[in-house]
């Protein structure tokens, strides 16, 4: 495999994992969510006491925050490193003339 096929499917990996990690954090942040709303309506029955309720409610929003804000963050910087690998690749492989009958 020649080095910009294979830099380029390096490339194409890096942002299906960059699309992978963004998606993952949003599900996070959605749960996370889902999860306070469901605690919320147990403490609005009574099924939890007002120090139960609030604990859960505290550490599902401070869990999810930092779950969702990881996994987000790191989509982005792959996705980052992937354009970045791209811009060094084009600038340090030789350029491959294009005839009349390549364009």
């Amino acid at each position: 495999m020649e080095p910009q096929a294979r830099i380029t499917a390096k490339v194409e990996h890096a942002r299906e994992v960059e699309g992978f990690l963004v998606r993952l954090g949003w599900s996070v942040a959605v749960l996370g969510l889902i999860g306070v709303v469901v605690y919320a309506v147990l403490w609005g029955l009574g099924d939890l006491s007002t120090e139960q309720a609030i604990s859960l409610i505290l550490g599902t929003c401070l869990a999810t925050i930092l779950s969702g804000a990881t996994a987000y963050g790191s989509g982005t910087n792959v996705g980052l490193g992937a354009e970045r690998l791209e811009i060094a690749a084009r600038g340090a492989l030789p350029q491959q003339d294009e005839g009349p009958a390549q364009r």
